[in-house]
């Protein structure tokens, strides 16, 4: 039932004209990554990235643009770029700083791609900002 009606609640962030990225913090085991990828059922496209993973790390710790940044996630997750339904997910987005300060561009530069992240709170210090502040969940 709770989880029901959390799935419910990301599906209308999803359908909403002024979606921010989807900030979901918690403990570790609690569901948030299967929460997301139950939602990615609902997607064209869904890109998947771990930050405690060194390599997908690296993808934000180039200083790349950031369209450069997503054609990067694309490739990396094996995808061709395309403008259809695509939602990225960051897991552990705690683990990268420069991950967190490019979640505001996804609003600003590319609103074409939902942006949601995860958060197990190991790093009390990451914050995300779009304008006046990111959704939590």
């Amino acid at each position: 039932m709770i989880q029901r009606t959390v799935l419910e609640n990301l599906r209308k962030w999803s359908k909403s004209n002024y979606r921010k990225p989807l900030v979901l913090r918690g403990a570790r085991q609690v569901g948030k990554t299967t929460l997301v990828r139950e939602l990615a059922k609902d997607y064209d496209v869904y890109l998947e990235l771990n930050l405690e993973n060194e390599n997908e790390r690296q993808l934000f710790e180039t200083g790349n643009d950031v369209q450069k940044t997503i054609t990067d996630l694309f490739f990396y997750n094996g995808v061709m770029k395309t403008d259809k339904s695509t939602l990225l997910f960051i897991d552990e987005i705690q683990y990268s700083k420069p991950a967190v300060a490019i979640l505001r561009y996804f609003c600003e530069e590319a609103n074409y791609i939902h942006a949601a992240v995860a958060d197990s709170m190991a790093g009390q210090n990451s914050r995300a900002h779009c304008g006046a502040g990111a959704s939590n969940s």
